[in-house]
């Protein structure tokens, strides 16, 4: 049997049930279910209430991903030479600088990491020699096989497609492994082949900070002040008692009426009853769940402009922390996106690698002008290894590779780089070259 048929016994017709197997096959590994996972306001452990309730639905959250969306697209693609380093564009490019009618690069990246963000998988189809399309992740199956080893006998998962269905019900189509870039920025340790998404560590954190935004708005929306508790005296007749919360609430309750004066009849005693804001710290904890949403999406707090970070912020300490955004959490992602969209691309000559240029960046003008120094320092060490009597194109390869291993030695070490024990020749013509050249000096 053909293996597009053994693949095609297993995606049609299309199971509901994740663990599914098929003829030959290991089943299908789900990335994230779109089916009703919301519970009210609360962030599910889904695509769909990721994007709904926590990128759509949730401030943090946005800016966190937010940030990251911008930086990513601000970077263009080269090819890099492995050995030197060297940075060139190419025609062969064009597919990822114009994925599809009116995209660009930077639209690319930003639906990858957008994806990426939320389900943890982003998944780039190619439709044709030059056309790219972004399938949405939760209505993706990766397809794997089992196969034997002919010589040891042990048996492998595989990837060998993706299984796709439009609108998330119906019949899938199927995708080559060939046709369709995964990127996986944070792997899942459930699964062989299936990435997680940052969101889920701190879905607790997010869920947390949605009710602390329920609540800010229920306090403004019943009475803008904390709860009053009005005693009287004597007994007070049921009926009264709901007449004076009616009229309380009409005159005192809501944003509209805060901070009126409240007067109330002979024998009644008012006295506050919970916590004001500032008594039980509320920002600070608000704070401190939107630092830990920060640190999951290796953004910094000031990058993504929350309070926490917003209020120790400083020029310095913004451009410390932009750059060590970009260092650490940026520069992976753009060697992932690399890696995973290099199989759309034919490198001009081998030992060249589809890679990401971002010296046009001007949030990292300051890495840049580090970059500039670092390249004055090196081309000290170039002349100094040149006049030590080192071969120029090995100096080059060694400076900029860090492998001092390339280097060759030509065997001459003075600066004039005359071999050992050879004479300079004195300032002049000798007598025998006068002779020849007519007694000309």
């Amino acid at each position: 049997m053909r293996l597009i048929d053994r693949i095609r016994d297993v995606i049609v017709p299309y199971p509901t049930d994740p663990n599914f197997t098929g003829s030959g096959a290991s089943g299908f590994m789900q990335t994230y279910m779109s089916g009703d996972g919301m519970r009210g306001e609360a962030i599910g452990n889904d695509f769909k209430s990721y994007t709904t309730v926590g990128y759509q639905g949730n401030g943090p959250v946005f800016a966190v991903c937010n940030a990251r969306l911008r930086l990513i697209g601000e970077a263009v693609f080269k090819y890099r030479d492995q050995s030197t380093k060297e940075l060139f564009g190419d025609t062969s490019l064009g597919i990822l600088e114009n994925p599809w009618p009116n995209g660009t690069t930077s639209d690319l990246l930003g639906r990858m990491v957008v994806d990426a963000d939320l389900a943890g998988n982003a998944y780039v189809h190619r439709v044709g020699p030059d056309r790219l399309e972004r399938l949405r992740p939760d209505w993706v199956r990766i397809v794997s096989l089992q196969f034997q080893d002919p010589d040891t006998e042990n048996t492998y998962k595989e990837i060998v497609g993706y299984a796709y269905t439009e609108g998330g019900t119906g019949e899938p189509e199927f995708y080559p492994v060939d046709d369709v870039a995964h990127w996986t920025p944070i792997p899942d340790p459930l699964s062989d082949f299936r990435g997680m998404s940052w969101l889920t560590p701190v879905a607790r954190e997010v869920n947390a900070d949605l009710t602390m935004i329920a609540y800010t708005q229920k306090f403004f929306d019943n009475a803008a002040t904390p709860n009053l508790l009005i005693r009287y005296q004597g007994k007070v007749d049921p009926s009264w008692i709901a007449k004076l919360k009616a009229q309380i609430d009409a005159t005192h309750g809501g944003i509209e009426n805060a901070h009126k004066t409240l007067v109330l009849d002979e024998g009644a005693d008012v006295t506050l009853v919970g916590s004001k804001f500032r008594d039980m710290l509320f920002t600070d904890l608000q704070n401190a769940g939107e630092v830990r949403i920060a640190a999951a999406g290796g953004v910094p707090a000031i990058v993504a402009g929350l309070q926490a970070g917003l209020d120790a912020s400083t020029m310095a300490n913004y451009a410390a922390a932009y750059r060590n955004f970009a260092d650490s959490t940026m520069n992976p992602l753009w060697r992932g996106v690399c890696a995973a969209l290099s199989k759309f691309v034919e490198a001009p000559r081998p030992g060249v690698e589809l890679w990401f240029d971002t010296r046009d960046i001007p949030a990292l003008r300051d890495a840049e002008m580090d970059r500039q120094k670092g390249n004055a320092q090196m081309s000290i060490a170039v002349m100094n290894l040149v006049n030590a009597g080192y071969d120029p194109m090995t100096v080059v390869k060694a400076v900029v590779s860090g492998d001092m291993s390339l280097l060759k030695h030509t065997g001459l070490v003075s600066v004039q780089l005359l071999p050992p024990g050879s004479t300079p020749k004195p300032a002049g013509l000798t007598s025998d070259e006068k002779a020849a050249t007519g007694g000309a000096s």
